[in-house]
């Protein structure tokens, strides 16, 4: 039986979020798993992109799998230069994520740097701060994941493969052709009936090679999932809070793994500490509002037993994107900004 209107987007939704079959016709699959026709779920994903809801359906890979290095920074800057220095981070190709958050802190974003650059990942960090006039700037890469899942309106149980710590691996060197297929992988997939057909076409593969090498992906573990990704405020999730916690080094897993638990909490990292910056656990939630971000920090507390977090509410968004992996923005950005001599 097909249920209409605003509980099956709820539905199609849930299930694009959960992983997109990588099969020729995937829409199809999909109407099948909702009793639908294909022609409605391709109807209703094309409404959902127009009215924002549906940011893009692509693979979500495993950066360090792949060589990339990543980290989590922080910039202290001016508060007048925040803007500045916030769109001049979000040009840089490897940033995914950059935010101006409450506090001295108050530009955050990840960056992450493919084994072909000319700078590496601390200098890059480093040029970008210098040409932001920082005062400081704080490098917290990842020590240990203890979740990730960013999934909106899902009320589903959580998937343990996307909550629990990747598994530890020396970093691979895609060849030629699976470089190639990663690319296409990361297109965002047209609402088709044969979707995979054109991103495949523009790397070169036919589409049974590119699903071929999909699922190798998938096994492999460099892609964690290929899914849809949502717009968190047009999902009804409006403010988002990064909570820093401190935690002693023996009882960070069990305060990790605790605060992973809340349904809100979508990112769960532990990440070094700095003499002038004593948190080292992280904890992303998104929210309706401030009070339903307030009550995931006392659910956290009561979990952990953690107390006075540093609440670093998002004041603006300079980029959330995926950060496009084997292609040559990189290497034009370093090229342009003198990394290309080193």
């Amino acid at each position: 039986m097909t249920v209409s209107g605003e509980e099956f987007d709820r539905r199609l939704l849930s299930e694009m979020q959960r992983g997109i079959p990588l099969v020729r016709h995937p829409f199809a699959q999909l109407a099948d798993a909702l009793g639908a026709e294909e022609a409605t779920v391709l109807a209703r994903v094309e409404a959902l992109r127009r009215t924002g809801r549906i940011r893009e359906i692509s693979g979500v890979f495993d950066c360090p799998a792949l060589g990339y290095a990543q980290t989590l920074a922080a910039m202290e800057t001016p508060p007048d230069a925040l803007d500045r220095a916030g769109r001049i981070v979000a040009g840089h190709p490897g940033v995914s994520h950059c935010y101006g958050r409450e506090g001295a802190l108050n530009l955050w974003y990840t960056l992450a740097v493919s084994p072909a650059s000319r700078l590496g990942l601390d200098a890059t960090a480093e040029l970008l701060a210098r040409v932001c006039g920082a005062k400081r700037q704080l490098l917290l890469p990842t020590l240990r994941r203890y979740k990730l899942r960013v999934r909106f309106g899902d009320e589903s149980d959580e998937d343990p493969s996307e909550a629990a710590p990747p598994p530890a691996g020396k970093p691979v060197s895609p060849n030629d052709e699976q470089r190639r297929a990663i690319r296409a992988l990361q297109e965002d997939l047209p609402a088709v009936s044969d979707a995979f057909t054109a991103p495949a076409a523009q790397t070169g593969l036919d589409a049974d090679m590119l699903l071929v090498h999909a699922a190798d992906f998938l096994a492999a573990g460099w892609m964690r999932r290929y899914a849809a990704v949502l717009h968190h405020r047009a999902a009804g999730a409006a403010e988002n809070l990064l909570a820093a916690w401190r935690v002693d080094g023996g009882a960070a897993d069990v305060a990790g793994l605790a605060a992973a638990q809340v349904r809100t909490v979508s990112h769960c990292y532990l990440r070094p500490s700095a003499a002038d910056w004593p948190y080292s656990l992280y904890t992303m939630i998104h929210g309706c509002d401030r009070d339903d971000c307030l009550a995931a920090v006392r659910q956290i507390e009561t979990l952990t037993g953690l107390q006075h977090p540093a609440l670093l509410w998002t004041e603006r968004e300079y980029a959330k994107r995926r950060v496009k992996l084997f292609g040559d923005e990189e290497q034009a950005w370093e090229r342009a900004h003198g990394g290309a001599g080193r």
